[in-house]
């Protein structure tokens, strides 16, 4: 695995706050506040997809179920999800500061 950094700073330029991420080979970005804080929820969510999607494989394998079986309910699950992303994109839409 590749390090990693994280840093916050004030830019002297604009006096506002960034946080920089950088691996080594350099800065890779600045980022404002809102974009921070977009990307940590994105990771958060992808973060929970992936254990949600890690347990029905590991359900399905400790209960003895094919592999297909695995995948088909992989598959409906993650396209529930995305049904529920929609109903969140239609409702933000619609109403953006009802949510």
């Amino acid at each position: 695995m590749a390090d990693f950094w994280v840093n916050g700073i004030v830019s002297v330029r604009d006096h506002q706050p960034y946080v920089q991420l950088a691996n080594e080979q350099g800065m890779i970005a600045q980022l404002t506040m809102a974009q921070v804080r977009n990307i940590a929820m994105d990771m958060l969510q992808q973060a929970a997809r992936a254990e949600a999607d890690a347990l029905i494989w590991k359900f399905c394998e400790n209960e003895g179920f094919p592999p297909a079986a695995g995948s088909a309910m992989m598959q409906t699950f993650r396209d529930f999800r995305a049904e529920l992303d929609q109903e969140v994109l239609q409702r933000k839409l619609s109403d953006p500061e009802g949510l």
